[in-house]
């Protein structure tokens, strides 16, 4: 199973790239994480596709490896002038991010945004914005 299993599933609408975790990361190998990562920043090479989403729905906990990868997949959808949402947060998801001052930091804010749900995520990216920024 090591190198194909699947991290992540993949959906896109219109520029939205939208990556949900298939299940609890902390299973995975870090080879596993890293092959997942290129595919979502391969995705995110793709001319017609700015935006990001994070649908942490099935996620309650995650380590280092996957803040670097979603850090990185976040820069690149800002480097191709998109926005990065995140959904479906849990408290501890939540909790976790706030700890490493990732999640309601007036430094890191440009980085992503916090909905609730996918539809309010994708609600948001449709909808005009003011400009991100520190």
């Amino acid at each position: 199973m090591a190198g194909n299993a699947t991290v992540f599933d993949y959906e896109t609408i219109g520029d939205i790239l939208i990556v949900t975790p298939v299940r609890d990361l902390t299973s995975f190998r870090d080879q596993e994480l890293r092959n997942a990562y290129n595919e979502a920043y391969r995705q995110l090479m793709n001319d017609s596709l700015r935006h990001l989403i994070f649908d942490l729905s099935h996620l309650d906990h995650f380590g280092s490896t996957f803040v670097g990868m979603m850090l990185r997949l976040a820069k690149k959808s800002c480097d191709n002038e998109g926005s990065t949402v995140l959904c479906h947060l849990s408290d501890n998801v939540g909790h976790i991010l706030k700890q490493l001052m990732l999640l309601e930091n007036p430094k890191t804010d440009f980085l992503w945004k916090r909905t609730e749900t996918r539809a309010n995520a994708i609600k948001w990216i449709q909808s005009p914005q003011e400009p991100h920024g520190p």
